[in-house]
């Protein structure tokens, strides 16, 4: 039997939270990032004010890290898989002000709770590839539509941004790029704006990426 959601509570949880939480966890992921990933971020000037949806690649787990890191006075509201919230992991992901998604069922409370965040002019964090890409050939995975429908039905705005380089803790130098931000129309065609949004980060990975081997036969192609 599918699992009943009271929407309007599961709203008020994610919108009513008290971002001292966040501050304190992010403060933790600065250094612990720091210290194991040594990442650089780049464009995090691109982000406007206002509502804003950040749409992502997603290699590694670590991931969300180097985006809240790199965003440093507002709260970055990421949309985490159910399953992730369990013992300590799920703690910390709540405290990071997380926004739980049960993959296994259709969420309306889910859309609805981002809905509100961007009405009050806040930020979230989508994965278009909807999962981690474990892929040996494709650079990303083909988008689901949350990002452009979130950004199109609220005005806001949509940040394109790729995270690159070598994923070896006390060895590796993470990169973050912020793209430049634009606004979709009311009127406009999803899937047309998720092929603009997937082209965008697909160049950009492949103008910034390092450290995937992928990228190697990508460019070794374009130059013949």
């Amino acid at each position: 039997m599918e699992e009943k959601v009271n929407q309007k509570e599961f709203i008020q949880k994610y919108t009513k939270q008290d971002e001292s939480s966040y501050r304190i966890i992010r403060r933790i992921i600065v250094v612990l990032s720091g210290i194991l990933y040594h990442p650089t971020a780049y464009g995090a000037q691109n982000i406007p004010e206002g509502p804003v949806v950040i749409a992502v690649n997603h290699r590694k787990a670590p991931d969300p890290a180097f985006v809240i890191r790199a965003v440093e006075d507002r709260a970055v509201r990421f949309l985490a898989a159910k399953k992730y919230y369990r013992g300590p992991l799920g703690f910390l992901l709540r405290m990071a002000l997380t926004i739980q998604v049960d993959r296994s069922r259709h969420t309306p409370e889910v859309i609805a709770a981002s809905d509100e965040i961007l009405r009050r002019g806040g930020i979230i964090a989508i994965f278009p590839e909807g999962t981690r890409n474990r892929s040996e050939e494709e650079i990303l995975l083909p988008f689901r539509y949350g990002a452009v429908s979130l950004a199109r039905n609220n005005g806001a705005w949509i940040v394109p941004c790729v995270n690159t380089g070598w994923y070896k803790p006390f060895r590796s130098r993470v990169e973050t790029y912020f793209g430049e931000p634009y606004k979709i129309e009311k009127d406009a065609d999803l899937e047309v704006e998720n092929e603009k949004l997937y082209r965008i980060m697909y160049d950009m990975y492949v103008k910034y990426g390092k450290e995937d081997p992928k990228l190697d036969r990508i460019r070794k192609t374009d130059e013949i």
